[in-house]
């Protein structure tokens, strides 16, 4: 009967061990998936939001910059001028074009993929009615001048939209990374106390059984 006890005993300590074992495994994979979750969060936050958003910044600078030249053109259209002015916004084109380019391979929400259409609608229009402008030299006060006034305000409302989104969707990203930062300390937690429930259970093995680890035929062995 003894022998049968201490088999049984120590079958539950192997479960009981196992089981913790077992448990720490799945927490510590889960702890990892948390920090890559966290760390894809962080890294989102600054490639996919805030380096987007000080574009955002620089494309209204250069709508304003644009508009400017064209309207100091139309105000003295002179040949000289309108070189100038010609390779002035074909840079300023150029760049924001680029701007363009890396925005849109960052990732998009579904609303922000809309809006940024939308800004690429109104841009194309806005650049028809500036060459057109340019080249025509029309006053300011005629009804392409007027047109091109309403595509500006619509690219600027489109863009202060843009910006908008993204600090909603930074917010998310900030909210989950914290999410995942206190899930990753808890999991910490629960392996600690593991540990400690696993200690404390082989404690009080050995009170139960003397010498668990010791042969039978040696549990009477004393050293003189």
């Amino acid at each position: 009967m003894n022998m049968l006890f201490g088999i049984h005993h120590k079958a539950k300590l192997a479960f009981l061990f196992l089981g913790i074992l077992l448990t720490m495994v799945g927490s510590s994979l889960w702890e990892t998936r948390q920090l890559h979750d966290m760390n894809t969060a962080v890294a989102s936050l600054y490639q996919d939001r805030l380096q987007p958003a000080a574009g955002l910044f620089a494309l209204n600078d250069r709508m304003y910059a644009k508009r400017q030249l064209l309207e100091s053109y139309l105000a003295a259209p002179t040949q000289a001028h309108f070189h100038d002015t010609q390779v002035q916004l074909a840079a300023q084109n150029k760049a924001i074009d680029s701007l363009l380019k890396s925005y849109q391979a960052t990732y998009m929400v579904a609303e922000e993929d809309r809006v940024f259409q939308s800004v690429m609608t109104h841009l194309t229009r806005y650049n028809y009615l500036e060459d057109e402008l340019l080249y025509v030299g029309e006053p300011a006060s005629g009804i392409t001048a007027r047109e091109l006034a309403q595509q500006f305000n619509r690219i600027h409302a489109d863009v202060s939209h843009l910006t908008q989104i993204q600090l909603q969707v930074g917010q998310q990203l900030s909210r989950g990374s914290a999410v995942a930062d206190g899930q990753a300390t808890l999991l910490s937690q629960v392996k600690i106390a593991l540990l400690v429930v696993l200690t404390l259970a082989i404690l009080q093995a050995i009170v139960v059984d003397k010498q668990p680890l010791l042969p039978k035929n040696l549990k009477k062995f004393r050293l003189n």
